[in-house]
């Protein structure tokens, strides 16, 4: 929202019934000063998200199983619903585990869920079919 306002430098009265955008300036009606005084506020809302990414590697396995768990919490934007949505996401391969919540932050409404043990966990991400 935006609000504006042009008064008087001098006196500070408003001039609301002076067109501003000829030129010679009118003078003020109460005090004859021709210096204006421009006030413009501007409101807006600004949201702030974060999000916190961790994984947990066993460097004696080798390089392609050395991450053992990894979690996601924070927030992204859904393209399907073309706004901001909470995000938890952890899998865990030493106790089988896959968690996934996604929650709208203005509702609280859960609109996907998935747990279950990550072997069971295929056909997803890139690990999808390939089309022909």
């Amino acid at each position: 929202m935006t609000h504006r306002d042009e008064s008087c430098a001098n006196c500070h009265g408003l001039l609301t019934d002076i067109d501003l955008t000829i030129d010679p300036r009118v003078a003020c009606p109460q005090c004859g000063s021709t210096a204006r005084l421009h006030v413009v506020i501007i409101n807006e809302k600004i949201r702030a998200f974060d999000s916190l990414w961790d994984r947990i590697k066993r460097l004696s396995f080798p390089s392609k199983k050395k991450v053992r768990s990894e979690s996601f919490t924070g927030y992204e934007i859904s393209h399907a619903r073309q706004k901001m949505v909470r995000k938890f996401r952890m899998f865990n391969k030493d106790t089988d585990e896959y968690v996934e919540r996604v929650t709208d932050i203005e509702t609280g409404e859960i609109i996907h869920e998935c747990v279950e043990p990550l072997s069971k966990h295929v056909g997803h991400g890139t690990a999808k079919k390939k089309r022909p």
